[in-house]
């Protein structure tokens, strides 16, 4: 421990006098003799972060919040490496996970207050380049996320009739994500008609064999819906909506057998 500690007590001092590359050296060192401190990425992070290598305190950052997720700092140094990538989103998203762990921290605010214009414009630059088909889905996915799902359905379908190709992967992924809003909303019919519209061109989409399968079962066409579970297992057995949902849905359908030997 006592070694630790000089390591990382020397590249503190390295730090302070702005020699970033010995600072490195002796975070390395205390990593490769503690590689489960938190503390040791986070400084490394933060020498690199001043060298604006920013791809290394990111590496770095994202270990720190791995190995404690409450640890403040680590949000915001990824979130800084994460703004020089110019990845303003994925910036965003950390800062709100940073959030979850101290609403009132001065540096995640300010970060956020400096980031989300920039995200705003990267967002409008990429919506400007993109089909008109490809726009308006992204407007019905911003619908979904404000739970406004009458709305995304209407933008969804929208962006369903400009697709020239019904069976497009942009046409499809609609399809996917109206039957998400169906969901939402006990629509299961209309879950299912979507759903089963996606398997007929992409018989492996996860995404619908679950969404198609709960369908089934809020209908109680168990039978139906273990198909579609087993199936989507037999692809990804670590689901775990699918998982619990093959258990319930089993017993239903061993419970109607049984009924019906009675």
């Amino acid at each position: 421990m006592c070694v630790f500690f000089d390591f990382c007590s020397d590249g503190n001092v390295a730090f302070k006098n702005q020699n970033y590359d010995e600072a490195i050296r002796l975070y390395s060192e205390a990593i490769d003799l503690d590689p489960t401190s938190h503390v040791y990425f986070s400084n490394r992070s933060a020498c690199y972060l001043a060298k604006q290598e920013w791809k290394k305190a990111s590496s770095d950052a994202e270990e720190c919040v791995h190995l404690n997720d409450q640890f403040i700092k680590g949000y915001h140094r990824l979130a800084l490496a994460l703004k020089g990538l110019k990845e303003y989103e994925k910036a965003m998203d950390t800062l709100k996970k940073g959030h979850k762990v101290d609403f009132n921290n001065k540096d995640i605010n300010n970060l956020i207050n400096e980031i989300e214009p920039l995200a705003s414009k990267a967002e409008e630059l990429k919506r400007s380049n993109l089909s008109r088909e490809e726009r308006i889905k992204l407007r019905g996915n911003d619908a979904f996320k404000l739970a406004q799902f009458d709305k995304a359905i209407e933008l969804y379908t929208e962006a369903i009739d400009a697709c020239s190709d019904k069976n497009s992967d942009i046409a499809l992924s609609c399809r996917n994500n109206r039957a998400a809003c169906y969901q939402q909303m006990s629509n299961y019919s209309a879950v299912i008609e979507d759903c089963t519209a996606v398997l007929q061109e992409q018989k492996d989409n996860q995404k619908a064999l679950l969404r198609r399968a709960l369908a089934y079962e809020g209908l109680e066409r168990y039978r139906l819906a273990l198909q579609d579970i087993r199936q989507l297992l037999a692809i990804n057995p670590n689901i775990e909506a699918a998982n619990k949902a093959q258990h319930r849905i089993g017993s239903a359908v061993r419970l109607l057998k049984k009924q019906s030997q009675n």
